[in-house]
């Protein structure tokens, strides 16, 4: 009888023992701490909810480009290219010209038009050596019939803005306007104000090198 009841107490220790095994190792498998191990009123820990999340790359800022630096002659160049399109002129154009000095970018651009019977002589004026610009271009502007001049180049802001006042005052009724090599807030003010008189500037705007047009600033107003 005792033989019995040993053999049974041992089957249940093997059963028993079986059992916490295959716990063990579904916990283990799981990734969790043995229940033995953790201590009390620890929930077990699984290990998708233990995994450390990755961190999120902050998005790269969009780098700011250059400033773009002014070229006198890049400017001369593309302001030239606006005077025979805006509006549109049949050679030769006949033109008032005004440069800072002989032998400028835009100057040396004007001859080689002239040269090559692209453009008409209305009037020269060099910044170095003509007088004041105001004065000049009031003249220069009364000498020539209405009907008879289809544009004015100015090679710098500054010239620009004195042929402006000068062609504002003068009051004329055929289609004159100013096209400026270079481009200020100075400039860009006088298109807004009349955009018959100041017509188009080339040079950097908006840190892009472009001809900007007195028509852009109606359309925004």
């Amino acid at each position: 009888m005792k033989k019995i009841i040993l053999s049974a107490l041992i089957l249940i220790l093997i059963l028993l023992t079986l059992i916490c095994i295959v716990g063990f190792r579904q916990e283990i498998m799981a990734g969790e701490p043995l229940a033995f191990l953790r201590a009390p009123g620890e929930t077990a820990v699984t290990a998708e909810s233990s995994a450390t999340p990755l961190p999120t790359a902050a998005p790269s800022p969009t780098p700011t480009p250059p400033p773009i630096e002014e070229d006198p002659a890049q400017n001369a160049q593309l302001a030239w290219e606006a005077l025979f399109s805006y509006p549109s002129h049949e050679a030769p154009v006949r033109v008032l010209a005004l440069f800072t000095k002989a032998g400028s970018p835009g100057d040396t651009l004007y001859r080689q038009m002239l040269a090559q019977g692209k453009l008409m002589k209305k009037g020269v004026y060099y910044a170095d050596g003509d007088g004041e610009t105001k004065a000049w271009a009031d003249e220069a502007l009364a000498a020539v019939p209405v009907g008879l001049l289809d544009s004015i180049y100015a090679e710098t802001p500054a010239l620009a803005l004195a042929a402006y006042e000068a062609l504002r005052e003068a009051d004329r009724n055929d289609c004159v306007e100013v096209i400026c090599a270079g481009i200020t807030e100075e400039v860009t003010a006088a298109m807004r104000e009349d955009h018959f008189s100041m017509g188009a500037a080339a040079g950097v705007y908006e840190n892009e090198l472009r001809v900007v047009y007195a028509e852009e600033f109606m359309a925004k107003e």
